[in-house]
């Protein structure tokens, strides 16, 4: 979920939008990519822990760690700069009790084993050995308890962009044109409850909340001076019924988009 980009940022020019947002929706493009990132760097707080695969572990948090802090410094993403940085000094600082050991097999021996390997000693099995058994227990779990519960917040039924088809308000039809986003009248529905309205060349923000098939949109400042809230009834993905400003009844039909004009609202389902 991590770099699920916003629907109505997809539909912002190209030229116009930040470093950040431009590396942001290149990663958010593919969720098997990020299921492929997250699971290594799952695997390497795994590894890490124990004696045997640790140094396999901190050799594969050198590479991921110190692409992220270049990606996060050459493009922008100052919140998490101090983070990844933090975990590459890590990495570093565990890899000290390794260097001679890598200066003689990588550089020495040419990547190749040329000796015997030390017969790994014993140890009486204490608690203290245990503690890397009951981390990799608690550690997947705990992450599996979070992810399901981010993931389950968002409507998915809800969540997508969706062109204004007719727009009623009392007894009067309502003639929309185009917004500054996207080709049509439009309105996006975003997992972090923002609503954007993009109608009349302008773009209007928002944030909504939803409970069964009710949602009530306030918005940031009055939409052309006449409306500041809806308050409405969602059904099928095409039908917006209710009240604006808590008085006026309104009507209006909306269409999701297919995933062809917005690749967004399919990825998620």
């Amino acid at each position: 979920m991590q770099f699920r980009n916003l629907h109505y940022k997809s539909f912002i020019p190209l030229a116009e939008i930040s470093k950040t947002q431009h590396m942001w929706s290149f990663f958010g493009r593919s969720h098997n990519y990020n299921l492929f990132i997250g699971s290594i760097e799952f695997l390497i707080g795994i590894l890490v822990v124990f004696k045997r695969t640790r140094l396999i572990a901190l050799l594969l948090s050198l590479g991921v760690c110190t692409n992220i802090v270049i990606l996060n410094i050459e493009f922008d993403i100052d919140f998490a700069i101090q983070h990844a940085s933090f975990d590459l000094i890590i990495t570093l600082l565990l890899l000290i009790d390794y260097q001679k050991d890598l200066y003689v097999f990588f550089i020495e021996f040419g990547g190749k084993l040329k000796s015997q390997v030390n017969q790994v000693s014993t140890t009486k099995y204490t608690f203290f050995k245990k503690l890397p058994y009951v981390y990799v227990v608690i550690f997947p779990i705990g992450y599996f308890i979070f992810a399901y519960y981010l993931v389950s917040s968002v409507n998915e039924k809800l969540v997508g962009s969706y062109e204004i088809k007719d727009f009623y308000a009392g007894k009067n039809y309502f003639a929309v044109k185009k917004g500054k986003l996207g080709p049509t009248p439009m309105i996006f529905f975003e997992h972090n409850n923002m609503v954007v309205l993009s109608i009349n060349d302008s773009v209007y923000y928002g944030r909504y909340s939803a409970e069964n098939n009710q949602i009530n949109m306030q918005f940031k400042r009055p939409i052309d001076q006449k409306i500041s809230s809806i308050k409405a009834e969602f059904k099928d993905n095409s039908f917006l019924k209710g009240k604006i400003n808590d008085s006026i009844a309104v009507d209006i039909k909306i269409e999701r988009l297919s995933p062809k004009k917005d690749y967004l609202n399919n990825m998620y389902q």
